[in-house]
């Protein structure tokens, strides 16, 4: 079985009795969502869909940390947003767009990708949720508890704390109504009534009473395992670096317990995801991203999924945009046919099952087919659909004109150096190498052109009997036909390999090749 499934039985093993499975997962929309932060989706998404398909009602709730504070402008934004810091998200304009506030516009696009991912979720917005009052009373619970909050977190650390630290502890972040910035500190706090005074740092002084307050933000590792009690949280998962023996995840599991007495929910961490040839990890808040919108011009969501699904959750992986997304599709299109034919293995058939790929994915051409001979005729589309249509491809299907596109995005974006060039002179020196019997093959090879072929298999088969002459043992004449294609492509491109040569020579004009043979 798959990995997901495996950990929907490890949920019901641990909550049998559970009416609705809520599962969980949270995005800050601090900068753009990253294929990394898509993890934190689609980790739970895939959970949630082995739970649904065990039999369980499942709940999947999606919150958007937009009430947090602006810690750092992305290296994608103008610099000038550095008078935002401290703010929240949802009081800080658009950076690309107007009337519209920075978390909007970064949900807004992010929402856009779950939609072409085919990701139902509800979502959740924090910040609605924390100007609305929901929370007040677990804000003056946390308040209450702040020594022994702050003694579960001093447990954690590995310097001793002071007195003073002690005393000045206090759970929760006030924005000024002044400034808009949480640059304030907590001066009194009295638990009968209910009041914190607080200045800011810009010079505002006041009183607010934390049962109607609407500008005070827990800090993040009481505020986690508050939201786990109130939405009844069953499973969630979080990135490695929560997940350490002394980090967040282990801090809010105590909080929830001991202070908000709630069970923690059921938790796995999840490794990160890099770019294959990039450099340093991708982050929103430096603005070194790769996101869903990207990955949809060069992969078909079916195959997005196939990466997610295929790898377990501590699994860290590399997507490619390099060579080896030729490698990607070639290896996906294969375990479709296989799972249509019903000669796939349990495992790969649970791991496509969460694709939600159709069987129309069959109509969908060979993606190296486009990407090597796009070029070779120019972009030109006409030539191109007629030359594959000698390949027997139905060049007028829906599926063919989406590869299509998406072939072309990757050739233009990332595929320069896989283009197959055809040699502009005579490759006289690799020539004057071959014997006798070989230069009589390409002499054949001259005479094989000049005829007409309705398909490329046509060609490819008068190809294979060039060579057929006196040798009657199928060893021996497999490899004088790998010695011919070999020959082949070291005369027409100066390498030992290249494209599938029935289709590669009735894309190329034909005198040119007889120049070069």
């Amino acid at each position: 079985m798959n990995w997901a499934k495996e950990v929907a039985l490890k949920i019901i093993e641990e909550r049998p009795n559970e009416e609705v499975y809520t599962v969980a997962s949270g995005v800050s929309p601090s900068g753009f969502v990253h294929i990394g932060n898509f993890r934190e989706i689609a980790t739970p998404y895939l959970v949630a869909k082995e739970l649904k398909k065990l039999g369980k009602k499942v709940r999947y709730i999606l919150s958007f940390d937009e009430f947090d504070r602006f810690r750092k402008v992305p290296g994608n934004i103008d610099s000038s947003y550095d008078k935002y810091i401290g703010m929240p998200y949802t009081e800080i304009p658009s950076p690309f767009t107007k009337n519209e506030s920075y978390a909007s516009y970064m949900e807004n696009r992010f929402l856009g990708e779950l939609k072409a991912m085919d990701v139902e979720v509800e979502c959740i917005y924090q910040a609605k949720e924390y100007q609305s009052g929901r929370y007040n009373e677990y804000i003056k619970v946390a308040m209450d508890n702040r020594d022994k909050i702050f003694q579960i977190i001093d447990d954690f650390r590995t310097q001793d704390s002071t007195e003073e630290e002690r005393r000045n502890y206090y759970p929760i972040s006030i924005y000024c109504p002044q400034c808009r910035k949480d640059s304030t500190k907590i001066l009194s706090y009295d638990s009968n009534t209910g009041e914190v005074e607080y200045s800011c740092a810009c010079g505002h002084t006041d009183k607010l009473d934390i049962h109607n307050a609407t500008n005070i933000k827990l800090q993040w590792k009481v505020d986690w395992p508050m939201r786990w009690m109130i939405e009844q949280v069953t499973f969630e998962s979080g990135g490695i670096d929560h997940s350490a023996a002394n980090g967040s995840k282990a801090v809010s599991e105590r909080v929830a317990r001991e202070i908000f007495h709630y069970e923690p929910p059921v938790y796995i961490p999840y490794n990160f995801i890099g770019i294959k040839g990039g450099g340093a990890k991708m982050s929103s808040s430096t603005g070194n991203v790769l996101t869903i919108t990207d990955l949809l011009k060069v992969y078909d969501k079916n195959i997005i999924w196939w990466f997610y699904a295929r790898f377990d959750n501590m699994h860290a992986f590399d997507i490619a945009l390099d060579n080896d997304v030729i490698r990607y599709y070639s290896e996906f299109d294969r375990w479709v046919k296989l799972y249509f034919n019903g000669n796939i293995d349990d495992k790969n058939r649970s791991i496509l099952d969460l694709t939600n790929v159709t069987e129309e994915y069959l109509n969908n051409p060979n993606f190296s087919y486009l990407v090597t001979f796009l070029p070779i005729v120019n972009f030109d589309i006409d030539l191109l659909k007629e030359l594959l249509s000698k390949e027997e491809i139905d060049v007028n299907t829906k599926e063919f004109q989406q590869r299509l596109e998406l072939a072309t995005n990757w050739v233009n974006n990332y595929g320069a150096d896989y283009q197959v060039n055809l040699l502009t002179e005579r490759n006289n020196q690799y020539y004057e190498s071959l014997n006798i019997l070989e230069k009589e093959w390409l002499n054949a090879t001259k005479q094989l052109l000049n005829q007409t072929y309705n398909t490329t298999s046509d060609l490819q088969a008068a190809l294979y009997d060039v060579v057929k002459d006196g040798i009657l043992v199928d060893k021996e004449l497999k490899q004088a036909q790998k010695r011919y294609f070999q020959i082949l492509y070291n005369m027409l491109l100066g390498s030992d390999q290249g494209p599938k040569l029935g289709l590669f020579l009735m894309a190329i004009d034909r005198e040119k090749l007889k120049a070069l043979l």
